[in-house]
């Protein structure tokens, strides 16, 4: 017989080809013998009965055992040259199935993928207002990289002058040119704050000559924030951030013709 510390080795060796410890334990013991019986196996492997017929079936349908009508019924091992090409070709097929498998996987996250970025270029998303329209331009703010193009109030730069003041000048201080066109009621002049912002030669605000129909941004010529009422007041009025090229491009054309009809204040 042999001896243990090979016998736990040759049994590891069958586990990771694919057997259970116990499935392992039972083919090595009859790997030794000509042939046993479900008794002798029980004995020698020390495992109930029913563990033993429960991992013979297994074996059997693994083709690793053959049966022989006697007695008691009697088992015979595979021999272990066969017995471990048979566990390697069945590894190498589940292998080869794995394989298959995991490309379909990464197949179906790629265009997953893909589609996700379609819908991230066709992007339309109500944002209620309040702290998470805050949390919206921040993010805008953050992301923006060339340009700010914007129509809005003057009423509502008086409210929020130092939201919007410290709002443009980070933009400055990254290289982003802003312009900027404000509707002022009759007598209604350009908080003095934004005094601060003549240093700054990216940067040019007009007077527009209409009101407008609505507040909105542009970033970058790509992503726009339009309120769902003319003037953003306070708290902060929910808004439509849109990522979608086509309306985008539709806000910037709006925005040329309140601009190219505007006069500098600025």
């Amino acid at each position: 017989m042999l001896d243990d510390i090979k016998y736990d080795d040759d049994a590891k060796t069958l586990t990771r080809l694919g057997l259970t410890s116990r499935q392992s334990k039972v083919y090595l013991m009859l790997s030794i013998r000509e042939n046993a019986t479900i008794n002798t196996l029980s004995s020698s492997a020390r495992m109930d009965r029913a563990n033993v017929y429960r991992t013979i079936k297994q074996l059997l349908d693994l083709g690793l055992v053959e049966s022989f009508i006697t007695n008691p019924a009697t088992f015979k091992a595979l021999p272990m040259s066969e017995g471990i090409k048979l566990l390697l070709e069945r590894r190498k097929k589940e292998y080869e199935q794995s394989e298959v498998q995991a490309k379909e996987l990464l197949n179906r996250h790629r265009q997953a993928g893909i589609n996700s970025e379609i819908e991230r270029k066709a992007q339309f998303a109500l944002v209620p207002g309040g702290k998470l329209t805050y949390r919206k331009i921040a993010e805008l703010v953050d992301s923006s990289q060339t340009s700010h193009h914007g129509i809005i109030y003057g009423t509502d730069l008086e409210k929020m002058t130092d939201f919007f003041v410290a709002l443009f000048r980070k933009l400055l201080q990254k290289g982003v040119k802003i312009e900027l066109a404000i509707f002022l009621e009759t007598k209604e002049k350009l908080p003095k704050e934004f005094d601060a912002l003549k240093s700054y030669q990216d940067i040019e605000i007009r007077e527009a000559a209409t009101r407008p129909r609505t507040t909105f941004s542009i970033w970058d010529k790509k992503k726009a924030f339009l309120t769902v009422e003319p003037q953003i007041s306070q708290p902060m009025i929910a808004g439509l951030f849109i990522d979608n090229a086509t309306v985008v491009g539709l806000l910037l054309d709006y925005f040329e013709l309140i601009w190219l009809d505007s006069k500098r204040a600025l």
